[in-house]
């Protein structure tokens, strides 16, 4: 079934996509670039078939620039991305196309979103190596990337030297004591800081706490 086209302006919101208005009061949307390429005008008739294909071209412009304006914020990872267009309501295919496209132009690149994530985490919040291990879990990474980043990061950053950040912070004093409660609480503070209790006890020896 044809249509004929009654109005062709250029999007208000989007200045990249042309508005086509048809005979039948529906409306669809072509990405500029795409117009280019098979420019229509007002008179012309267009068929289904037709209209369908913009749409397809359309959704997959959709996809990108919903994928550019989440990486516009910070780095996400392939798996992250790809969830995120699908709550947005992309198909398989739009979202397939859409990550083949970020991949080639390096856009998303795992092994640079872990390292990047890995080193932002540990110089600001000073995290142990099992809290980066579960945040870096939750965007879908391979667990081989994983360790490999976090071996790396730990290399860089001494885990002795992020305790002491911590016992610094909450105004330990070498050599002295701490009575059973407030060591407890000590205890439970850095291990939810992602340190294991053999990385907590040698500074706690080297300090004089236990």
């Amino acid at each position: 079934m044809n249509h004929k086209i009654l109005k062709i302006k250029r999007s208000k919101r989007y200045s990249d996509r042309i508005i086509i208005i048809l005979d039948n009061k529906s409306v669809f949307r072509i990405p500029e670039d795409a117009f280019i390429l098979n420019p229509l005008h007002v008179g012309d008739e267009i068929s289904s078939k037709d209209i369908k294909k913009f749409d397809k071209k359309m959704r997959f412009k959709e996809a990108k620039d919903s994928a550019y304006r989440l990486l516009s914020y910070r780095m996400r990872s392939v798996s992250e991305m790809k969830k995120r267009l699908k709550d947005k309501s992309f198909s398989t295919d739009e979202i397939e196309n859409t990550i083949d496209h970020l991949l080639k132009l390096n856009y998303l690149n795992d092994q640079e979103f872990c390292r990047a994530f890995s080193s932002e985490k540990v110089k600001l919040k000073k995290i142990g190596p099992f809290l980066l291990k579960s945040d870096l879990f939750k965007h879908g990474l391979d667990i081989e990337l994983i360790d490999n980043c976090i071996n790396q990061i730990y290399n860089q950053y001494n885990i002795q030297d992020l305790i002491e950040f911590h016992l610094e912070k909450k105004k330990i004093i070498k050599n002295e004591l701490l009575d059973k409660k407030d060591k407890k609480r000590l205890d439970n503070y850095l291990i939810r800081k992602g340190f294991n209790w053999e990385q907590i006890n040698n500074v706690y020896a080297d300090w004089g706490l236990i």
